[in-house]
């Protein structure tokens, strides 16, 4: 008989759910009873002693609109196995994370749960409750992480669309070539990010944020009358203001700091001389150091319309030079590295 969900109070609704699958009932029972004692408080705990009744279950609980946010399932089982199993909830709920329990050393299972299901993590039969919850933890941090991501897109398309539509209004540059900037550096910085070593969550938000580096730019817009090459004393003043607007209109509440930290310090430099705030060094927000040399970087290798590009070579050259006195000298190291993927990039965009 498949296992119906106990009718949920409005309390366990709004709790996010983990389902555990085994067939043996002792090892099933003893995994209820540490969670519900470790992570009671925090997630709702649910059980099935078999991978059919475990999808149908799944089903269920999905339809209910429930917070399925992880499946810890044994691989050893009668019917389905582990990875079938897991792999159905894969295609169900693909946000759903998945996690193996099994007590022996299968390497064609644990690959299949990892190339088919998706697999999040393998853990060893008798498990460690300690890591097993610092597992569920992470698990759940992440998938808050990506929902954020995923909200915030929207939002931050508008923001852009917004900007490009206002710069166009004061003449300051083409929709075309304000986006296709946009997307180069954005592009460029998440490159570099993932070369420095950060999780894909970080090079994300550094890829949604980067092309909003210039959002300040709507409120100097007006007052400039000349191309960049041609600015007056006063209006060079005005538009380097630009940073500060810009740190306005994102720190707003559901923003990520992330993208008012771009805005505002990306044209500091490492060696102080930069503005408005004359920081140096770390002092400088690390997604503003990479946001501000990829931003020079693109600037330097693309056509304006008050300057020609240089070629790629000589701009990547430039950007060497600079190490050290505008650029974090470890983040030009890591540029250093990454020429033929930038062409890439470049020639994809152009």
């Amino acid at each position: 008989m498949i296992k119906s969900p106990t009718v949920p109070t409005l309390d366990e609704m709004s709790k996010p759910l983990l389902l555990c699958v085994d067939d043996e009932n002792l090892l099933l029972e003893s995994l209820r009873v540490e969670l519900r004692r470790e992570v009671g408080s925090e997630f709702e705990i649910e059980t099935s002693p078999d991978g059919d009744q475990a999808l149908e279950l799944v089903r269920s609980l999905l339809l209910e609109g429930r917070n399925l946010v992880m499946v810890i399932s044994d691989e050893n089982m009668p019917g389905l196995r582990g990875h079938e199993l897991l792999s159905a909830v894969r295609e169900l709920s693909p946000e759903t994370q998945l996690v193996m329990l099994t007590g022996y050393s299968d390497l064609e299972a644990i690959q299949k749960a990892v190339n088919v299901a998706g697999l999040y993590r393998y853990l060893n039969k008798p498990w460690r409750i300690d890591e097993l919850v610092f597992t569920i933890r992470q698990a759940y941090r992440r998938r808050l992480q990506g929902s954020t991501i995923i909200e915030q897109k929207g939002r931050i398309a508008r923001l852009t669309k917004s900007m490009i539509f206002a710069l166009e209004t004061a003449n300051q540059n083409s929709d075309e070539d304000t986006m296709s900037h946009i997307e180069r550096v954005s592009a460029y910085s998440g490159l570099l990010a993932e070369a420095l070593g950060r999780d894909q969550v970080w090079v994300e938000r550094i890829q949604l944020y980067a092309g909003l580096h210039d959002i300040g730019k709507v409120g100097v817009a007006c007052q400039l009358q000349n191309s960049p090459d041609k600015f007056t004393e006063t209006e060079r003043e005005v538009q380097k203001q630009h940073v500060r607007h810009g740190f306005q209109i994102l720190s707003t509440e559901g923003i990520d700091e992330m993208a008012s930290n771009i805005a505002y310090y990306h044209h500091e430099r490492w060696d102080g001389q930069g503005y408005l705030l004359g920081l140096s060094g770390e002092a400088i927000p690390l997604e503003a150091r990479i946001v501000a040399l990829m931003d020079v970087f693109d600037a330097l290798s693309t056509r304006r319309s008050y300057k020609e590009a240089l070629p790629f070579d000589e701009a990547c050259s430039k950007i060497f030079e600079m190490g050290g006195t505008w650029f974090d000298p470890q983040l030009v190291s890591a540029f250093s590295g990454l020429k033929e993927p930038l062409r890439q990039i470049k020639d994809s965009m152009e």
